[in-house]
């Protein structure tokens, strides 16, 4: 039993390090660098996120901790590398209306990519219970869905043991619904209940290997309670 379970803490530990591996820019033929940038707007928190992962050739690459003087700024200020989660972020109270990524790797390109204002979306005013008896319409406060958006609905906490979540894509919408399928996997009772509006494109400037550029508006979370 000794050796099953040391044979598992080190399995765990191998495949911990594998998912941490990380590779110097400074190694890496400054082309193959995939860049994503992120600016997130939390209302709940009235707090900014704004963050840079640059990984090997794509997406789902190895994760990529630039070499000195290579460095990543969002409207002048320099992104800190958090080695917990291998990017670069930046966090400031309220919403900064737009703004720009610019990326300098070590061969002195320099990417500048713009994120526009972001689109304000909140839960309806008043909404205290969802019901499980059928289908839940829901709209929002804010404008239509617009191309190249997303928008997310979010229920969990509270009496919860589970999160579920509904979202929609269709250009014009302004509601989404909650279909009673869903509804029925949570627990009657208490919950909280949060919407998000995403827009992501690929890069207005990059290098061979792209990348791409995401905003998005998290809402004021509300207490609800879960009826059947």
């Amino acid at each position: 039993m000794k050796r099953t379970s040391t044979l598992g803490i080190l399995l765990i530990g191998v495949l911990f390090f594998a998912s941490c591996k990380r590779e110097d820019s400074i190694n890496i033929d400054q082309q193959r660098i995939y860049s994503n940038y992120e600016y997130v707007y939390n209302s709940e928190k009235n707090e900014s996120t704004m963050s840079a992962t640059f990984r090997l050739d794509n997406s789902s690459g190895t994760k990529i901790e630039l070499t000195h003087p290579a460095r990543v700024e969002f409207n002048g200020e320099g992104l800190t590398w958090r080695n917990g989660s291998g990017n670069y972020q930046l966090k400031r109270s309220g919403s900064a209306q737009g703004g720009a990524f610019v990326y300098r790797d070590l061969e002195e390109s320099v990417y500048t990519n713009s994120v526009s204002t972001l689109s304000y979306i909140e839960l309806p005013f008043g909404i205290t219970n969802i019901s499980q008896s059928g289908n839940f319409f829901l709209p929002w406060s804010g404008s239509s869905l617009q191309a190249g958006e997303s928008i997310r609905v979010t229920i969990s906490g509270g009496a919860q043991t589970t999160t579920k979540s509904w979202t929609i894509h269709a250009v014009g919408s302004t509601h989404i619904i909650l279909d009673q399928n869903k509804l029925m996997d949570l627990i009657a009772g208490s919950a909280e209940i949060q919407i998000e509006r995403e827009s992501s494109s690929g890069l207005q400037q990059s290098n061979l290997s792209g990348g791409r550029i995401t905003s998005k508006y998290l809402s004021q979370k509300l207490f609800i309670n879960i009826t059947n």
